[in-house]
């Protein structure tokens, strides 16, 4: 499961994009070179990992990606909390969030009326093709800069395939934000991914990734956020909608269609070994 975009919503608008320790801006506004840069993160209290911060076994996990299980931080805060768990317990860290937001109503009930948030997709950003990922490094280079995943897999799965598939989703999820800044936890979890790849395709899936940029914008935000969503498929290797195709870039490929988010079409690109 991953965070939606209407819970992604709820989330910023009512941390009033700040930081609900420091209260510092989370989204800096652009300059005249480059974009806006975001600053915070979307952090769990409890987290879904067994060896994870304040996990706790009794949690449902259905509720992981829930609003109430969510704060906004700054990334020195989110390193903060993650690292001294004694000191910031899921009481403590509930604390925060109730007191923040409230903090957050208060100033907003002097301003003016606010527009509606909104998560705007553009056509243009929409993956049209997902290319084949063959390893473990090349998918969580690309998972450890998303703020979001769009997860897709076979509704048909047995048992065992659920835990293979699942299980796969669920690593490169919950490892994603977890290895930026730490090298040897990056190695070790790309390792761990690339193995898990290889089951996958000796148990006859393939996977599949790419990236989309959507933007927030609306409610307290002072300026349009760009978030960063991975879409993460995994396919069985006979999937009916795999079709051969001649060459693209002089090279032998597989191509299926299938209808994604919002109607587009999206052509999901696989290179034939």
């Amino acid at each position: 499961m991953a965070i939606s975009d209407k819970t992604r919503k709820i989330l910023w608008v009512r941390s009033g994009n700040r930081c609900a320790i420091c209260r510092q801006k989370l989204v800096l506004d652009k300059s005249e070179q480059d974009k806006e840069s975001i600053v915070g993160d979307e952090c769990h209290i409890i987290s879904g990992r067994a060896n994870g911060p304040r996990y706790d076994s009794n949690y449902d996990l259905k509720l992981i990606d829930l609003f109430d299980n969510l704060l906004i931080l700054c990334k020195t805060h989110h390193k903060m909390i993650d690292d001294q768990t004694e000191t910031y317990t899921t009481d403590v860290l509930y604390l925060i969030k109730k007191n923040h937001e409230e903090w957050v109503e208060t100033k907003l009930s002097h301003e003016e009326t606010i527009k509606p948030a909104r998560i705007k997709r553009i056509k243009e950003n929409i993956p049209q093709k997902l290319p084949r990922i063959n390893n473990g490094k090349e998918l969580m280079e690309m998972a450890k800069n998303v703020d979001s995943f769009y997860q897709d897999f076979p509704s048909d799965l047995s048992t065992d395939e659920v835990e293979l598939v699942g299980g796969f989703i669920q690593e490169v999820i919950d490892e994603a934000d977890l290895t930026i800044g730490e090298p040897l936890e990056f190695v070790r979890v790309t390792k761990r991914v690339n193995d898990m790849l290889q089951e996958l395709e000796e148990n006859g899936f393939y996977v599949f990734a790419d990236t989309e940029k959507q933007i927030l914008e609306g409610g307290i935000i002072d300026s349009p956020i760009c978030f960063r969503i991975l879409h993460l498929t995994a396919l069985r290797q006979n999937d009916s909608r795999i079709v051969d195709i001649t060459r693209v870039d002089n090279a032998k490929t597989q191509v299926f269609r299938t209808i994604g988010d919002q109607g587009e079409d999206k052509l999901m690109e696989v290179e034939k070994n």
